[in-house]
């Protein structure tokens, strides 16, 4: 007895394959990924039926709605760059905060340790003082760059703007945890203002990781957007 062949599953269902493509192509969490392809198939499998009450048969249905819905490697290039636009409108106003609450924790941090009796930066260690100033300086201009890119992002769903912001954000968190660091080690803290320093570097450490991840995952999303749709599309 002749033994039957497999019928793939794009010919059995044509709907469910493109969902699986579009799932597999967007960048995006798992999670939402998933919620995006319930939603999507959701709207085709409606209008299926809406094909099919109208007299249409089923198989030729399916084929008909999926032949119409579009290129799924443009569609899904275009859904990774929406949902990537949406993070960034989320994440450019909390970077801002982020990078307003490190700022007055250094001035506010080293303004009290120099009060301290007996604090002083080592000659050999000039160099975190130019470091420190100059973070001075470019940390209002990071935070303003971070709202203004919020405004591009809400306006105009820019991803140069994103990608500019979480740049910026990635530099100065990098810089203060760096400084954080640096300064434990090269300079001499009184036991008065032992707690100080530590209470300032676990804050940057903790900010300014959590800053600095947030805005290297932001890049890294945005150069998987940038390849995308290379993902394999079966």
């Amino acid at each position: 007895m002749p033994r039957s062949r497999p019928v793939s599953r794009a010919a059995a269902d044509p709907v469910g394959e493109l969902v699986d493509r579009l799932e597999r192509a967007v960048v995006a969490s798992p999670r939402r990924r998933a919620e995006l392809a319930r939603e999507i198939e959701g709207d085709l499998r409606e209008a299926v039926a809406d094909r099919v009450v109208a007299g249409a048969a089923e198989p030729a249905a399916a084929a008909a709605v999926v032949a119409e819905f579009g290129d799924p490697r443009a569609i899904a290039a275009e859904l990774s760059r929406a949902l990537l636009a949406a993070h960034g409108r989320r994440f450019a106003p909390l970077a801002a905060l982020a990078a307003v609450a490190l700022l007055a924790a250094w001035f506010a941090g080293m303004t009290s340790l120099a009060a301290v009796p007996g604090f002083g930066v080592p000659v050999e260690a000039g160099w975190m003082l130019r470091v420190s100033r100059a973070l001075d300086v470019a940390g209002p201009f990071v935070a303003a760059a971070a709202l203004a890119g919020w405004v591009a992002l809400r306006r105009a769903d820019s991803l140069a703007a994103l990608v500019a912001v979480a740049a910026l954000q990635l530099a100065f968190a990098v810089a203060l945890v760096a400084g954080a660091i640096a300064m434990v080690g090269a300079v001499a803290v009184p036991p008065a203002g032992v707690g100080l320093l530590v209470a300032l570097v676990a804050l940057t450490l903790t900010l300014g990781g959590a800053l600095a991840a947030a805005a290297a995952a932001l890049l890294v999303r945005w150069g998987a957007v940038r390849l995308a749709p290379r993902r394999a599309l079966g």
